[in-house]
């Protein structure tokens, strides 16, 4: 008697339900970005993509969203500051070689920079679909380990227009999305970085719908500077990517009519007046 009864309470034990189809898939994403560095962050966005395009929507296609925004946005801000640090390398160095090969990383890197912009920019749209921001969004993931708190010694040699070898190059092109990461949290939980990793580390971080669709919009609208006259001038490009801005400031705004934020109003009139001056210098560089 006294076996089937634990026999009974194993079978029950088992048969309790857990994570399945979609929900294995986004704890598998959530592990790789929890892990840190590079090659991870690639791994979680392959596993979120199918979770981004589900359709019809489950119950982890906007944590999927919000989570692949974030790493785009890391990824994005790192390799924009490495494409800035290789500007500047260039205007300071005085070798001439080292002047030519950060003109030429800077290209690059600008470039990379530019193209995850549009990535980033497709999963705003899916978030945003209808021109409404969901209600109940979340940032279901925890911190990474080892995402840096202060600049790297390489990038700083870079800056000043010191000479660096090839594996410093690629290391600091490895390591830029755990560079950019960290501002990007920032601006989606609202905190400082030891803030954010206690409120990560918690559980599921609740996300403020005006708030994450101006975070949206701003990187967009950097992305979309990128895509200008002055840097790699794609007119197309650099109008699709402002209308998509144009697109997350209405969502804000009706976000806001539900939810007034004194603010969160104010970011939203500098992403507006960003876009119509956004479009301006469009009409001006088409004439």
């Amino acid at each position: 008697m006294l076996a089937i009864l634990v026999l009974a309470a194993m079978t029950g034990c088992s048969s309790k339900p857990g994570p399945s189809g979609a929900g294995i898939a986004y704890e598998n994403a959530k592990e790789f970005f929890a892990r840190g560095h590079s090659a991870n962050f690639d791994h979680a966005l392959d596993t979120l993509e199918g979770l981004c395009n589900a359709d019809p929507p489950n119950d982890y296609t906007d944590r999927a969203r919000v989570l692949r925004a974030v790493i785009l946005g890391g990824e994005f801000e790192g390799f924009k500051t490495l494409a800035e640090a290789y500007e500047k390398g260039a205007d300071s160095a005085k070798d001439p070689a080292v002047r030519s090969g950060y003109t030429s990383l800077y290209r690059d890197t600008l470039r990379r920079a530019s193209e995850i912009s549009l990535g980033f920019a497709e999963t705003a749209m899916q978030l945003t679909k209808g021109g409404q921001v969901p209600k109940g969004l979340t940032l279901d993931a925890p911190y990474p380990v080892g995402l840096p708190s202060a600049p790297s010694p390489t990038l700083e040699k870079i800056e000043n227009g010191e000479k660096t070898d090839q594996v410093e190059q690629q290391d600091a092109a490895l390591t830029a999305p755990e560079m950019g990461l960290p501002k990007v949290l920032s601006a989606v939980v609202g905190d400082d970085q030891d803030t954010v990793k206690s409120k990560m580390s918690a559980g599921p971080v609740p996300l403020d719908r005006a708030g994450f669709a101006l975070f949206l919009g701003s990187e967009i609208m950097e992305g979309a500077s990128l895509y200008d006259k002055k840097h790699i001038g794609d007119p197309g490009k650099y109008k699709q990517l402002i209308a998509v801005v144009d697109g997350l400031g209405q969502a804000a705004a009706a976000a806001l009519q539900q939810s007034p934020d004194p603010e969160a109003e104010k970011r939203l009139k500098t992403l507006q007046d960003q876009t119509k001056a956004a479009l301006k210098a469009l009409r001006t560089w088409m004439l």
